[in-house]
């Protein structure tokens, strides 16, 4: 039979309880700048699109021009 773990002492149980919380807030420091990174990127690719497009469209109306 195991006893049960003694309960942590009052100073024990707070530095405990600060690296828990350095650690989550480390984990979601992490999570959000993946997300921004990745917001980023398609950012990036939906101008690159729309510039593709403009230039398309440019042509176009050049050709309509000269039709």
């Amino acid at each position: 039979m195991v006893e049960p773990e003694k309960p942590l002492k009052k100073k024990d149980q707070i530095a405990f309880d600060e690296e828990v919380a350095r650690n989550l807030e480390a984990q979601m420091k992490a999570e959000i700048e993946a997300e921004e990174r990745i917001a980023r990127k398609k950012d990036e690719a939906n101008i690159a699109v729309v510039e593709q497009w403009d230039e398309v469209q440019a042509k176009i109306d050049a050709d309509m021009e000269l039709a």
